[in-house]
């Protein structure tokens, strides 16, 4: 969900016309609903919201015959994904929304690390390299049986999957504000030189467009992909 100049901090925008902000923030999790999907994903810096602290445990690098997969805490219908490149998120619990976690990391966290992680019952695929998140998503699929996701935050997640070429569908839901600053952080932010175009290759397809409670649009988009040639 972004305003209407694409901005992603929903704090910042300007109110709604005869209904209230949380109002909106509900027909957004509805349709999140609707897209039913087997999962659903935050980037680390908008899981940092829910879990503010930091493991800061020093201790041994992860070795060539580490397991690559843990399969922790599976009750919930639906799994909650992270990726943590760095092994830093310290967890509370093993749940978010009372959907069960699992963690994409990478060969450089800690032994001590997936300790943690096994300790709070969080299951955990180890990619070769987790800032690249193909392979991590498809050790997913692989283990987990997972076949769609969808990703709910942040824009700097968005602009690395984007980049990868790993998005099938664009599900934009327009709030009806403003934020109007410059810097503020949109709908996809890839981090990369001037020169880098993440998007390119890609083309969107409109599948359907409605007016929701209050004003708000949804839009899906499919994504179409000559690839980079």
């Amino acid at each position: 969900m972004s305003s209407v100049d694409g901005r992603l901090i929903d704090s910042r925008w300007s109110a709604p016309y005869k209904a209230e902000h949380g109002e909106l923030l509900k027909v957004y999790a509805s349709i999140g609903h609707e897209l039913d999907t087997d999962a659903w994903m935050f980037g680390k810096n908008t899981l940092r919201a829910v879990f503010p602290g930091r493991f800061g445990v020093a201790g041994r690098a992860v070795t060539s015959d580490t397991p690559a997969v843990f399969i922790g805490r599976r009750c919930s219908e639906h799994m909650f994904i992270t990726s943590d490149p760095e092994g830093d998120l310290y967890f509370t619990s093993a749940t978010v929304r009372g959907d069960d976690i699992l963690v994409i990391v990478g060969r450089n966290v800690t032994e001590e690390y997936l300790a943690h992680l096994r300790e709070m019952c969080i299951s955990y695929v180890i990619a070769s390299d987790a800032t690249r998140l193909r392979e991590g998503i498809e050790m997913v699929g692989r283990a987990f049986g997972i076949r769609s996701i969808s990703v709910q935050g942040g824009g700097i997640l968005n602009g690395a999957l984007l980049a990868e070429g790993l998005i099938d569908e664009l599900s934009l839901v327009v709030y009806p504000g403003i934020d109007g600053l410059s810097g503020i952080p949109s709908i996809f932010e890839y981090v990369g030189g001037m020169t880098e175009c993440p998007a390119g290759g890609q083309r969107l397809q409109l599948l359907s467009a409605s007016r929701r409670e209050h004003g708000v649009m949804w839009m899906r988009y499919k994504f179409h992909k000559d690839w980079r040639k």
